[in-house]
């Protein structure tokens, strides 16, 4: 890709939003006038519920992301909280996998969050949803008239839909972000990892199950803040440890938000490791294989440490970093 000399931004006003990140200020959503984004967020269907918040949008954009970082092969949900997954999961239908990302995820962290599925929501899964939690909005690509019925028990949930769930694509336009002064403009991040990227580095090699939750972990990873280090168990995101300025810290938070969780899941860091201090500290919570863009002075020290607790380590060779 090749960047102009001179980049031009128009949009419309769409709509006032309830307020800005805070309630002392204002905002607004304005829209593309050309943009043809099946997944656009003004393109989905509000059904019911208040009014959306700024907040609310930026939440509602990171969650479709990360689903779309899952497809729609499979059944999956997302659940996002400060625009970082804290619930994912692959399910056989539905409702298995709103019940993994909820109940084997974090589900302190999903309080108050957003829930974004790839199938069909019937009455059923809006029973198992509304037990006993809260979660401001919930998005698919439909949502049945019983289903509804239930979910108006609660009318300040804010319920979205677009058939273009079910199949979610990665976006492909440039990315932006506003900075003092200007603006910063990159490619869209596309690379896609699967089996056949990853380099083994340690003498034991990852069985075929670690690998699918490797694989997964590397996608959930790519949508959470950096540093970031995440934990995964049969395809269901177990915890997170996201935003921290060290990559230790990180696994450690990891380590404490998974509980006994951690015990046989698999780890994925967004950057390499600096130092073997946090391999160990995964190895030692529990976590059984780990993979990682690889590309540190110290990546031997790592991959000695792995190998003496005989725990696979894969690279991706690549880091996917997110500000």
């Amino acid at each position: 890709m090749s960047f102009r000399n001179k980049f031009k931004i128009e949009g419309v006003r769409f709509f006032d939003t309830r307020y800005g990140e805070n309630p002392h200020q204002k905002g607004a959503f304005y829209i593309e006038s050309k943009n043809r984004d099946p997944l656009a967020v003004q393109r989905f269907r509000k059904l019911q519920g208040k009014e959306i918040s700024f907040n609310n949008l930026l939440d509602i954009n990171g969650a479709i992301s990360a689903l779309s970082h899952l497809g729609g092969k499979k059944p999956a949900c997302v659940i996002v909280k400060h625009g970082n997954p804290c619930g994912a999961a692959y399910g056989k239908n539905a409702r298995e996998a709103f019940y993994r990302a909820w109940y084997l995820g974090d589900s302190l962290a999903a309080f108050g969050g957003i829930i974004v599925i790839n199938r069909l929501v019937n009455k059923k899964l809006a029973n198992l949803m509304l037990k006993d939690k809260f979660f401001e909005i919930l998005s698919a690509p439909e949502i049945k008239k019983e289903a509804l019925n239930v979910f108006f028990q609660r009318k300040n949930l804010i319920i979205l839909t677009n058939t273009a769930l079910r199949s979610p694509k990665l976006e492909r336009k440039i990315n932006l972000k506003k900075i003092r002064g200007g603006f910063l403009i990159q490619e869209p991040d596309l690379k896609i990892i699967t089996e056949k990227n990853l380099k083994i580095a340690t003498n034991i090699k990852p069985t075929k199950k670690q690998i699918r939750d490797l694989v997964f972990a590397w996608q959930i990873c790519r949508v959470s803040k950096s540093n970031a280090i995440v934990l995964v168990k049969k395809e269901t995101l177990v915890s997170s440890g996201v935003g921290q300025q060290d990559r230790k810290r990180c696994c450690e938070l990891a380590i404490l938000k998974a509980g006994r969780q951690v015990k046989n899941s698999v780890a994925a860091s967004d950057g390499f490791f600096p130092f073997s201090d946090g391999p160990e500290a995964l190895i030692k919570g529990g976590v059984r294989a780990i993979i990682q863009p690889g590309g540190s002075i110290r990546d031997k020290e790592t991959i000695n440490l792995c190998n003496k607790y005989k725990v696979p380590m894969v690279l991706t060779g690549i880091r996917c970093f997110k500000h």
